[in-house]
């Protein structure tokens, strides 16, 4: 049901390594003689590039890949995730593949494989430290595939399924519910100047944004304990890098048909913490799915508090 976190911190790292250096407050001497500058680009050629770059297919790196091994491409992460609560079992039934925020202590192995340029195919595999706790909806794995590239004005095309998938499929919950899955085009784009400058509080701060359409072909409603189709939402996520690798986050959802909204489907999202996307790095975020809501009394029982949220430690490597 939701759209995927943000992946600003690659795209916010590298835009930093390039940004342009210092200018001289000096002027140059007449005399000097210097080659004609290019004109800087406007605005809309830079957000065209980024634009009419998504997608690209640079098969060029299978050509130049003969010395990679067949693990080139491949990184992760092994991570445990811990809830500030655990609340009792909603009443759903048994069968049903989304739900409320899982309040089980996971560990985790998140797998990404690039597989040409920004397209790729990513998996996590969880274990539940409390197997009674694990419900339906609460998965063995989870699995995303698609296009997204760090660079600003760059599209995006993405399939996540985060439901219940199974190792052990059974006659009422399958391996997998592919249309249960949550296709999302997005357009990523950062906060400049002078925005920044008034929503930035440290001279390194960097804001960069992400706007989803996410659609989800079927649906379990809990009103009516059955399932409908066409679930849809926009969402935007903005992602602060205050100093460094700290950064806190948020994501609004608008919902098309508010009675698709579940309890559990949150009006926002919010995290914060200790990023690095980099391998041999350590994180330590704390992160908020539940079913927060713009306005406290509108919230699901046990749902939308900070204490619904959850810690997350995490090491990331390469091959």
């Amino acid at each position: 049901m939701f759209s995927l976190p943000i992946q600003a911190s690659e795209y916010l790292y590298e835009t930093r390594k390039r940004a342009p250096g210092p200018q001289s407050p000096h002027f140059i001497d007449d005399q000097v003689n210097h080659e004609e500058e290019e004109p800087e680009p406007s605005d809309m050629d830079v957000i065209w590039k980024g634009v009419s770059s998504s997608f690209a297919l640079p098969f060029e790196e299978w050509e130049d890949s003969d010395d990679k091994t067949f693990l080139h491409g491949l990184s992760g992460n092994i991570g445990a995730g811990y809830p500030l609560l655990s609340t009792p079992a909603a009443n759903i039934p048994a069968n049903a593949t989304s739900g409320p925020t899982n309040n089980n202590a996971t560990a985790t192995l998140s797998l990404k494989y690039t597989l040409l340029g920004n397209w790729f195919v990513s998996g996590t595999f969880y274990y539940y430290f409390d197997t009674d706790q694990q419900q339906p909806w609460n998965p063995d794995f989870t699995y995303v595939f698609g296009y997204s590239d760090w660079r600003p004005y760059t599209l995006s095309l993405v399939y996540a399924n985060y439901g219940g998938n199974r190792f052990n499929a059974t006659d009422e919950q399958p391996i997998t519910e592919f249309r249960q899955g949550t296709w999302s085009l997005g357009w990523k784009f950062p906060v400049t100047p002078p925005l920044l400058d008034w929503l930035s509080a440290t001279d390194d701060g960097a804001i960069g944004c992400q706007l989803d359409f996410n659609y989800t072909p079927e649906y379990f409603d809990l009103a009516s304990t059955t399932y409908k189709t066409s679930h849809k939402t926009l969402s935007l996520g903005c992602k602060y890098a205050i100093v460094g690798n700290w950064y806190i986050n948020g994501t609004a959802f608008y919902y098309f048909d508010s009675k698709q909204k579940q309890p559990w489907n949150p009006d926002f999202t919010y995290g914060f913490g200790y990023f690095d996307w980099r391998p041999g790095t350590i994180t330590l975020q704390y992160n908020n799915y539940s079913g927060n809501r713009w306005h406290p009394s509108d919230r699901g029982e046990d749902t939308g508090r900070f204490k619904d949220g959850a810690i997350t430690l995490a090491y990331s490597f390469a091959f």
